[in-house]
C-alpha cells in the first residue's frame, strides 16, 4: 500500500481547477460596466448588449446607472461592432372607447416589442472605460468605450445635457 500526504493529493486538484479557470478568461478582453443614457421620450426598461445583460434600464431623457459587464477587447480593431438590444415601456391595454381596460380589478399591461441594433465600436485604442450606449430618438443607437462621462468633451459624443 502506498500512503499519500494529504497535501499531497490537493495539489492534483488545484491545477485541474486553476486549467478549468484559465480558460474562462481571455487575457487579450475585458469585462467593463456599461451605462445607458436615453435622449428619447420613451423609457427603456431592459438593455441587452451582445446577448447578455437585460436589467439595466433608462428613464426617457436620463441615465440608467450602470452594471457590469460587457466584454470588449483590450485593443480596439476595426469593423468591431456591438448588437444593443432594448425594450420600451409599454402601454395599458384599452378598449375600443379609449379606456384602460381593468382584469381582476387590475390594468392590464401590454409590453413593447423588443428593438435590436449593431452598430460599430469607435475606436477607444487601448484606452478602457465604461461601454456608454446612447439611445437617441428615431431608435438610433451610438455606443462608446470610454474613460469619460458623456458631459465630459472628452467623452466621444460629448452630451453636455447627460444627466449627472
Amino acid at each position: 500500500m502506498i500512503k499519500v500526504s494529504r497535501r499531497a493529493s490537493v495539489w492534483p486538484m488545484a491545477l485541474l481547477f486553476s486549467a478549468a479557470l484559465s480558460g474562462c478568461f481571455e487575457p487579450e478582453k475585458s469585462g467593463v460596466s456599461y451605462a445607458a443614457y436615453n435622449h428619447t421620450d420613451k423609457s427603456i426598461v431592459s438593455i441587452i448588449v451582445n446577448g447578455e445583460g437585460g436589467i439595466l434600464g433608462s428613464r426617457a431623457h436620463g441615465g440608467g446607472g450602470e452594471i457590469c459587464c460587457v466584454v470588449i477587447p483590450n485593443r480596439w480593431r476595426p469593423g468591431l461592432k456591438a448588437t444593443i438590444k432594448w425594450e420600451e415601456d409599454g402601454d395599458w391595454l384599452l378598449d375600443e372607447n379609449g379606456k384602460e381596460v381593468i382584469r381582476n380589478g387590475k390594468r392590464v399591461y401590454v409590453p413593447a416589442p423588443w428593438k435590436e441594433k449593431t452598430v460599430e465600436v469607435p475606436d477607444y485604442g487601448e484606452e478602457l472605460g465604461k461601454f456608454f450606449i446612447h439611445f437617441l430618438p428615431g431608435d438610433e443607437v451610438k455606443v462608446a468605450v470610454s474613460p469619460y462621462a458623456p458631459w465630459n468633451p472628452k467623452h466621444p459624443y460629448h452630451f453636455p445635457d447627460s444627466d449627472r
